[in-house]
């Protein structure tokens, strides 16, 4: 099943994602903690509930595809104290 994420898209797409699913689950994404651009594509890091949870959601451009990796609370709230 190909993931599927609703993202905003003002100018361009995707500007910032608001929902996705992920193993049959849906997740609202609460907030964007970090953005990224490569030559590839585009990425973010998310907190999402329920959870909270993280997950890093990458757009592969010249695939038009989404990639949906869980990050985890814990691995998250650690990194981000050093």
């Amino acid at each position: 099943m190909k993931p599927e994420v609703e993202c905003y898209a003002g100018s361009t797409y995707p500007e910032e994602p608001r929902a996705f699913t992920w193993e049959t689950k849906r997740y609202t994404v609460i907030e964007v903690l970090q953005r990224r651009r490569t030559p590839e594509g585009i990425g973010f890091l998310v907190n999402c509930k329920p959870g909270p949870v993280h997950f890093d959601l990458f757009y592969v451009i010249h695939e038009d595809c989404w990639q949906i990796q869980p990050k985890g609370y814990d691995i998250i709230k650690e990194s981000s104290q050093t």
